[in-house]
């Protein structure tokens, strides 16, 4: 995709993007969770235990009994870079978690980089959690001030053992400017629900998860996703689809559907997620791998 032409892809597919007053969109903030969440169409709020929950909804590092470390890596055609990393861990009644993500354009795009880092703290109480979470969010655009701000988000989530979930995330509350002209942090409230539709247990895998979405500035929107595969003595493999009107107004100017996979290696995994047309451009592949011990 040529590079103006993805320039107006993203100041499209992102709510908000007209931003008010000429303040910067942080493009970074509307990618999925992680590269699993990617395969699922973005739909992440409902799919806790993993430390790159933190980035979309903080309750769900409450299931993470030890220790979650992740990372997922993109390389585009138009020589764009965006890395993410993540960890939680477990201390009493609490979990706490720190991450990551970094998106680098290319030589010729107007934007220099995004990038936001995020801390997160859990509360559990039985089979519910409540979290939060700061943000720092920053956006350098070329022979421009950078753009600095924190925000914050809050969520709360249930959890049926380990069958099913529900996550209300409520995103970018509020604003702190700290240099440049602000940032454009539209409001957003993520609803999510994700079930085993098989006993965690046994040796197949099989997960639905649904997401709704209602931000300021775009209309709601719903997403389904789902996982299915199996494992032997730990050693397995999952396939992933998923489908739903991707953020913003871009009139399909994004792929709807996603796909991916994972290789599970007892405590880690590998995982792989591709779009046809992303914010990221055409043909994104994303590659993430996980620790869980």
């Amino acid at each position: 995709m040529p590079v103006r032409a993805r320039a107006s892809l993203l100041a499209l597919v992102l709510p908000g993007a007209l931003a008010a007053q000429g303040r910067p969109v942080p493009v970074i903030l509307g990618f999925p969770s992680s590269v699993q969440a990617a395969a699922l169409a973005g739909a992440g709020v409902g799919l806790p235990g993993y430390a790159g929950a933190l980035f979309v909804n903080p309750a769900g590092l409450a299931p993470i009994r030890v220790l979650s470390v992740e990372g997922g890596f993109s390389r585009t055609p138009d020589r764009s870079t965006y890395a993410m990393a993540a960890a939680a861990g477990r201390i009493g009644h609490f979990n706490l978690g720190f991450g990551g993500r970094y998106l680098r354009f290319p030589d010729t795009s107007s934007t220099y980089d995004n990038l936001s880092y995020a801390g997160a703290a859990v509360y559990r109480y039985s089979g519910i959690a409540l979290g939060a979470s700061v943000k720092y969010v920053s956006v350098e655009e070329r022979n421009q001030p950078v753009a600095r701000s924190l925000t914050g988000d809050l969520a709360v989530q249930v959890a049926f053992f380990d069958i099913a979930a529900l996550a209300l995330s409520a995103q970018n509350l509020g604003q702190g400017r700290l240099s440049g002209p602000g940032l454009e942090l539209p409001e957003a409230l993520h609803l999510g629900f994700r079930l085993n539709l098989l006993d965690t247990y046994s040796n197949g895998r099989l997960l639905a998860t649904i997401e709704s979405v209602w931000s300021r500035g775009d209309r709601g929107r719903t997403v389904v996703g789902l996982e299915a595969g199996g494992a032997v003595a730990g050693l397995g493999i999952v396939a992933r689809a998923g489908s739903g009107r991707q953020p913003g107004l871009a009139g399909g100017l994004l792929s709807n559907t996603t796909f991916g996979g994972g290789l599970l290696l007892g405590r880690a995994r590998l995982d792989y997620a591709f779009q046809h047309r992303s914010a990221l451009g055409r043909d994104v592949h994303l590659f993430g791998v996980r620790w869980t011990p």
